[in-house]
């Protein structure tokens, strides 16, 4: 189908919770937006874990982590891998080890920290201008430990946070059997972040839509198929719908193309399991096997695996499903009792530094893109932030390169 379409102010193309928040600042501001995505709401934003969570904001790219996970990824560990060592993955990997030099993991945390914290208000306002309830609940982050050394190593970065601001209570092995007993009496302790909170991802996601369209944003469910570029900008958008034109253009693509200049996908799987009843009474993450748990109304969500690059296949699903469901098991008893659930597949964007990319990458065109295992978290912060850069804001962005 061939046809052109009326020229509006910005096109954002991409649906995501990123995407969806930024239409609906913009159209905010008084801006025409159009919004591009051939299943708006349905990518990877309704498989993110849903957490808001300022005290994760260190990125991977790390001394203290990078020969560990690099030995995972390139051993037999369903839940940590390399999908491809195509030119594109290796050049990640290799950027990847450049950037994980000492003290700038701690810069970068510190850097984001900031929007991070804004992200729980920013979702409240979203359910009260929606009337949609997005589960947000300010429940706090528990994060254990059955190794000892990983319960040092974690307890070392949250001192570093409270440089931040973050706080955080330490749980001993006895302390914690008493604040969880739903847990495997066998973990070394914990450490709790007071100041995380969580919310079902598919309803904030929807919400944000729904927000964008009161405000006056127009969806359109097209698949874009390439870029019309003339002397240094973007003239207009092609998709199975035709072309689209705006004076500026947005790509919020996630890992999708078009995307961001060096992102890979890094692929993790969720499990919806049902349960009548909450199994934990706050989110949890599982630091051994990186596992990561959010009671939902009627489920609760179970999160893991880093694949960076390619596309998995039927038999990585497999495993990776059975790898996050024995460790979840192995943390919390109870799942024992409880159906397998269903499995979603989905692609965080990663860049190989952690720091987001929203930023002008052209004349007329901007990348909102690269959050990584942060989109809820950073949504918001990157939505503003993203206004501040067209000019509608007279302050500086926070959330740019």
């Amino acid at each position: 189908m061939s046809a052109e379409h009326p020229g509006t102010d910005v096109v954002v193309i991409g649906a995501g919770i990123v995407g969806a928040l930024i239409g609906r600042e913009l159209a905010g501001r008084g801006l025409g937006v159009a919004l591009l995505d051939p299943q708006p709401g349905r990518g990877a934003s309704i498989g993110n874990a849903g957490l808001l969570v300022p005290s994760f904001t260190r990125p991977m790219a790390d001394p203290a982590t990078l020969w560990e996970g690099l030995r995972a990824m390139t051993g037999s560990d369903p839940l940590m891998s390399i999908g491809s060592l195509s030119p594109a993955v290796l050049t990640w990997l290799a950027r990847f080890a450049a950037a994980a030099r000492p003290g700038r993991a701690g810069r970068i945390a510190a850097r984001l920290t900031g929007p991070a914290r804004t992200a729980a208000d920013a979702y409240a306002n979203l359910a009260a201008e929606t009337g949609i309830d997005l589960g947000v609940t300010g429940s706090g982050w528990l994060q254990v430990a059955r190794s000892p050394a990983v319960l040092r190593r974690k307890l070392a970065l949250a001192r570093e946070l409270t440089k931040n601001g973050i706080d955080h209570e330490v749980l001993t092995q006895a302390e914690l059997r008493v604040r969880a007993p739903e847990l495997d009496p066998g973990l070394a302790g914990a450490v709790f972040f007071p100041g995380d909170s969580s919310l079902d991802p598919a309803a904030a996601t929807r919400a944000a839509l729904v927000a964008a369209e009161m405000r006056g944003v127009v969806v359109h469910r097209a698949r874009v198929t390439g870029l019309v570029r003339r002397i240094g900008e973007v003239t207009a958008v092609r998709t199975d719908l035709g072309e689209f034109t705006a004076t500026t253009y947005i790509l919020a693509t996630g890992a999708g193309r078009p995307g961001g200049r060096g992102i890979q996908p890094g692929w993790g799987w969720s499990i919806d399991v049902p349960a009548e009843h909450p199994l934990i009474s706050s989110p949890l993450i599982g630091l051994d096997d990186h596992v990561v748990f959010n009671p939902l109304a009627g489920r609760i969500r179970i999160t893991g695996g880093m694949r960076i690059g390619g596309t998995p296949q039927d038999r990585h699903d497999h495993a990776a499903a059975t790898a996050i469901r024995q460790a979840a098991e192995r943390l919390v008893p109870a799942l024992h009792d409880l159906p397998q659930g269903t499995l979603t597949r989905a692609a965080r964007p990663m860049t190989p530094d952690g720091l987001p990319q929203a930023a002008r990458t052209g004349r007329n065109l901007v990348t909102a893109t690269g959050h990584g295992t942060l989109g809820m978290t950073l949504a918001p912060a990157t939505a503003a932030a993203v206004a501040q850069l067209l000019g509608h804001d007279g302050r500086h962005p926070e959330v740019l390169r």
